[in-house]
């Protein structure tokens, strides 16, 4: 796989995330499943150099609407590609 459609698909499964987690919002109270997930990451860690200073963590957040907008997002660009 070439590095072009390396980006182009962890763009796609992004904005493919990103979508289902919108609609997995404006559906929950017709599909309240559709918000179940859990979430994973680290909190805020300091890390002092004396020099400079700065805060890292993570968090991501899996919800069902989120992989069924993976999946589609995938499809598509299998799809079109």
């Amino acid at each position: 796989m070439k590095r072009g459609n390396t980006l182009a698909l962890i763009l796609v499964i992004l904005a493919g995330s990103i979508f289902g987690k919108i609609i997995g919002g404006a559906l929950s109270t017709y599909l309240p499943i559709l918000n179940y997930g859990e979430s994973i990451g680290f909190g805020p860690t300091l890390i002092d150099l004396n020099i400079i200073s700065f805060t890292i963590g993570f968090n991501a957040s899996i919800t069902v609407a989120g992989i069924i907008g993976i999946i589609i997002a995938i499809l598509v660009y299998r799809k079109i590609k």
